[in-house]
């Protein structure tokens, strides 16, 4: 948000704060934090406080997440939630067998917050208990963002639920695709033949 120099030297300051007072990790600690806990800090001390759980091999619950993904409202904010989860040991380790190219049913990859999050708002019926109130169209937007931003970590769990996302079979799956692909074409900046492996990469060829 300021700068990876920036923003490493406050995730140190922090993780300092926490050695020095004794009471904050017991009172974050993230088998406990629940949705109503997302203003018990800033959004940038969240996120330094997930960079430092990445050094514990530590998680929170998937509520707590949702929550403070709702509550950012902020594409480059959500980003780096996404990468501060996604780059995870925890979540690292359980995708380490998925290294090659084949699609995986995204219902079928290892559970983690983000294939459920990803896989509630494509699924007819909802995975998840936390309720999101918007209509399959409204929700397009937001899973062409969550595309992204998976395509954008780019670690191997992050690019094995972006390729189970494009391959599901929801209502509007084909006009996610297009959406995906030409954004994909404008953005990127390849070269064709650059552009065409990552597309067969990502099962769109």
């Amino acid at each position: 948000m300021h700068g990876e120099s920036v923003n490493e030297a406050h995730s140190v300051r922090f993780a300092d704060l926490l050695g020095r007072d004794e009471r904050l990790p017991g009172n974050l600690s993230a088998a406990d934090l629940a949705e109503a806990d997302t203003d018990l800090l800033s959004m940038q001390s969240w996120v330094w406080y997930l960079k430092w759980l990445a050094k514990q091999g530590e998680l929170p619950r998937d509520e707590f997440l949702d929550a403070l993904y709702e509550d950012s409202g902020d594409s480059l904010i959500r980003l780096i939630l996404f990468e501060s989860v996604m780059t995870n040991p925890v979540i690292v380790r359980r995708y380490s067998e998925f290294r090659g190219q084949w699609t995986v049913p995204l219902e079928e990859l290892p559970p983690c917050w983000p294939q459920h999050l990803v896989l509630h708002l494509v699924s007819a019926e909802p995975t998840r208990a936390r309720d999101i109130d918007a209509g399959t169209a409204e929700q397009l937007p937001e899973v062409v963002e969550l595309a992204f931003s998976l395509l954008q970590v780019g670690n191997t769990a992050a690019l094995a639920i972006l390729r189970g996302l494009l391959a599901y079979q929801w209502p509007l799956r084909g006009e996610f695709i297009q959406l995906f692909d030409t954004a994909l074409v404008q953005s990127s900046g390849m070269e064709t033949s650059e552009l065409e492996q990552w597309r067969r990469r990502l099962g769109l060829l």
